[in-house]
């Protein structure tokens, strides 16, 4: 035995980390008395709960906040600065787990309306390496799998060296990619013919003030639908249990992983917002699916055997319509003729120049051909630096006309450039959010961020996420199984500090570019 590894120390024999897609902290709360004992509160009451843990990183979305749970360290590093992005470097927009080199792996014999573009991902875009990743490279006999409805959230879970990874796609197909198949594995296609999406559209979605039929939901909308629904968490738990049984996770001495991320609660919140019944019932139920996902795995692994966390990929603000009604400030901000607003502005101070229309091998669209702004994407302007280069003109100086111009639009509190997120290193809470999801080579040359209670949304009953204020950072974290002990606690916690702690609870290296710290009170 080593010096200061003791028995309790060893490891476990299968990590769980449990993602629940936009989780505010105060829901635990909120839902407690509805809860059963054997879900959130069985991980409250016999884990340890961490009330004060935070993301340190804008924008707070969910391929970002994924990737950062996994690989312990923000945007600036992994590069994952978004879902989707716009690429300097051909001007088309990206995806965060996109790859073309990757194929769909279907049961394409008995399912054929599975799109072939929905298989083609991986992992390639995320810079650096999971905790799994680490585990893996020098326990190559470590199972890892990541499953989400949605693609990002178990790809970016599982890292890059995942043994599998599945998602839904847009039939409620469960699908996976040629980075990690030839085909499916058998126990998947038997688990789908014997459980369809279809099969769980039964009876009614209802609670107090609302109502809808299953029946008529699937017909109109069709299987994916599902995942708008609390069935759709089901489904995933469904399959949860059935891959720790298939493929025999957690049966013997090497420690296996899987990342688990509940995506119909995102579904749901963007549709209804926080305060709808329709998210009470859907907490509701989610905790059953926990209870049933903890009572699984006790009986047939042990707790004592088992490491499980569970925290959230961001939160959610208020409706803010329903934050207006109350006399909170709140409103919505229309970016969608910004481009040409910030375009023309910059046109009349610099006047309309042109440029030629090839550079090197690449033709310029004629739309951007004599645009100062590319593109507006993810709250980030993109400006056209071969025209602003070829007309000799300061690109600091337009970044920064560009950000005092924008700073007088209503709903934008601050503006940021990327010259002066280059330059300085930010101690204040909110600019350094900013800049830790700044990534130099992949975001824009100005930044904004909205006022609080303010959203870039098109709905007046729905709600979205990515700001800086609490509402959207301030997150739940559970650690509960083997060497855990009962506690609380209220000391900041920052969510690049997961991945550290696992790490070191596993005796192995932290992920390659993890800037996190280990949770002192679950690893002493």
């Amino acid at each position: 035995m080593f010096w200061g590894i003791s028995k309790s120390q060893e490891k476990p024999k299968l990590v769980v980390g449990i993602v629940v897609d936009q989780m505010r902290y105060d829901y635990i709360y909120r839902f407690w008395n509805q809860f059963e004992e054997n879900g959130f509160k069985k991980l409250v009451n016999e884990g340890y709960f961490l009330r004060n843990t935070h993301y340190n990183f804008t924008p707070t979305y969910t391929g970002p906040g994924h990737a950062s749970i996994f690989t312990g360290t923000t945007p600036s590093v992994h590069g994952i600065i978004g879902n989707n992005w716009y690429n300097k470097s051909d001007g088309l927009s990206v995806y965060c787990a996109g790859d073309g080199n990757s194929n769909t792996i279907c049961d394409c014999e008995n399912h054929i309306d599975v799109e072939s573009k929905e298989g083609k991902m991986s992992p390639h875009r995320m810079l650096t390496t999971t905790f799994s990743d680490e585990l893996k490279l020098f326990s190559s006999q470590s199972k890892v799998f990541g499953i989400s409805i949605k693609d990002r959230g178990a790809i970016l879970s599982a890292g890059h060296t995942a043994n599998g990874a599945f998602w839904m796609s847009k039939s409620g197909e469960w699908i996976s990619s040629s980075y990690y198949y030839e085909e499916l594995p058998k126990w998947l296609i038997e688990f789908q013919q014997n459980k369809p999406a279809t099969s769980y559209f039964k009876g009614a979605w209802k609670g107090r003030g609302f109502g809808y039929p299953m029946d008529s939901l699937l017909a109109s909308k069709g299987p994916a639908s599902v995942k708008s629904t609390p069935q759709g968490n089901t489904y995933l738990k469904d399959l949860a249990i059935e891959l720790i049984k298939s493929e025999e996770l957690g049966k013997d001495d090497i420690t296996d992983v899987l990342t688990l991320s509940f995506s119909s609660t995102d579904y749901i919140g963007h549709q209804f917002g926080p305060h709808s019944q329709e998210l009470v019932d859907t907490y509701i139920k989610l905790d059953k699916d926990i209870a049933e996902i903890l009572n699984y795995i006790q009986s047939k692994i042990g707790q004592k055997n088992t490491l499980i966390f569970l925290t959230a990929d961001h939160g959610v603000v208020s409706v803010p319509n329903e934050l207006k009604s109350r006399k909170i400030p709140a409103g919505y901000f229309d970016g969608s003729n910004l481009t040409n607003e910030l375009n023309n502005y910059l046109i009349k101070r610099y006047g309309k120049l042109s440029q030629p229309k090839v550079f090197g091998a690449k033709l310029i669209s004629s739309n951007n051909e004599n645009s100062f702004v590319l593109k507006y994407s993810n709250q980030q302007f993109y400006l056209n630096h071969k025209l602003i280069e070829q007309h000799k003109i300061s690109l600091h100086e337009i970044q920064q006309l560009a950000s005092d111009y924008l700073i007088g639009l209503e709903g934008i509190q601050n503006t940021f450039t990327a010259h002066q997120l280059h330059q300085n290193e930010y101690q204040d809470k909110f600019y350094s959010l900013i800049q830790k999801g700044y990534n130099q080579k992949r975001s824009g040359d100005v930044i904004i961020a909205l006022n609080s209670g303010w959203i870039e949304w098109n709905s007046p009953t729905g709600t979205t996420h990515g700001s800086c204020f609490s509402y959207d950072t301030h997150i739940p974290l559970l650690f509960w199984g083997k060497g855990i002990q009962h506690g609380v606690s209220d000391e900041y916690i920052s969510i690049c500090d997961i991945a550290p702690t696992v790490s070191t609870l596993l005796g192995i290296s932290f992920p390659n570019g993890c800037t996190g710290q280990p949770i002192r009170s679950i690893t002493e």
